[in-house]
């Protein structure tokens, strides 16, 4: 009889132990980190690697998008979030993430670090960085063309550089959104971008390539955010980057994901992405960094002060300004 009981004890005692060690997180297991973005490529890398270095303890994973596109993701996913973190997405989607409800407030440690303008007043997004809207024209095609290097935006629009223009969709890539909503804004109207849309070869998918097209000859002219031509000129290829009167640019920031999964890992991130470390990483990538105390180097950077910039003078609904270009202008 004793050794009947000792031999149920054993067992119950084993299965006691199974069913805790299945349930116990192992110490040695990694934390995990998902984020959306629809930074650059190379933009992205900084962010995820140098996190990486900090954090070894972290596996963070990233999926890319065009802004549009992920926007509407999220959106969509908001009651049942599949990542923790939205980065290197454009003020004006971060708007419409705030008023959809998919983002939450988060505070962030150094957050006082960063200029009044770049931060939501309610605490649900910050920008780390701006990107200038400019034109990048092939200098080896222009040439052989014999035409004349375009200033200004209403250059663009002359009937001499026809099928000569690439430039995102404003129904998928938010540098193309930013750079037709100040068209429409500054021109009053679709009027001036019924004239540039005769003078579209192609309209892409994702706001860097048209300046890679430029680059290669593919096309004449590419329209896109500064530094991705800057980086390209710098490379050797025969670019021209033109920041016309009446700049337009765009803040780019994060946000905290409403009801993350891993909220305590989403926060590590976004305050690492406001720390003075990674804003001078960034800064070998991009003209404007918003960290007040963070100086850029001077050596293919935009006199900034100098430029100008054109303030929208309204705010625009993203969707019913992509719909209503589509409508206009896709094929």
């Amino acid at each position: 009889m004793k050794k009947e009981f000792r031999i149920s004890y054993l067992v119950v005692f084993s299965l006691v132990i199974c069913i805790s060690l299945f349930f116990l997180t192992p110490a040695h297991a990694k934390r995990s980190l998902v984020g959306y973005t629809a930074a650059s490529g190379s933009i992205e890398a900084i962010y995820v690697n140098a996190f990486k270095k900090k954090y070894p303890d972290i596996e963070i994973k990233t999926m890319n998008f065009s802004s549009a596109p992920v926007t509407s993701r999220l959106i969509a996913e908001k009651s049942n979030p599949q990542c923790d973190v939205i980065f290197g997405l454009m003020e004006i989607y971060l708007k419409t993430l705030k008023n959809a409800g998919a983002i939450e407030p988060y505070e962030r440690k150094e957050a006082g670090k960063i200029g009044k303008e770049f931060k939501d007043p309610d605490g649900f997004f910050l920008n780390e960085y701006v990107s200038l809207m400019a034109f990048g024209s092939n200098t080896k095609l222009l040439k052989e063309k014999n035409l004349p290097a375009p200033k200004t935006w209403d250059d663009l629009a002359k009937p001499i550089y026809k099928g000569m223009i690439n430039v995102a969709s404003p129904a998928q890539s938010g540098t193309a959104l930013t750079i037709f909503t100040n068209f429409y804004d500054m021109y009053n109207g679709w009027d001036y971008i019924d004239k540039l849309h005769k003078n579209i070869f192609q309209y892409n998918s994702s706001g860097g390539v048209a300046g890679r097209q430029a680059a290669r000859g593919e096309c004449v002219i590419g329209m896109t955010y500064d530094f991705a031509l800057l980086l390209l000129k710098n490379e050797g290829f025969p670019l021209e980057v033109v920041y016309p009167p009446k700049t337009s640019y765009a803040a780019e920031g994060s946000a905290l994901i409403h009801g993350a999964k891993n909220p305590a890992e989403a926060k590590l991130f976004l305050d690492f992405l406001v720390s003075k470390e990674m804003m001078e990483l960034v800064g070998k990538e991009v003209t404007v960094v918003t960290r007040t105390d963070v100086k850029l180097p001077e050596a293919w950077k935009p006199q900034i002060s100098k430029l100008d910039l054109y303030k929208l003078k309204k705010d625009y609904d993203t969707t019913k300004f992509a719909d209503e270009w589509s409508k206009r202008y896709s094929k």
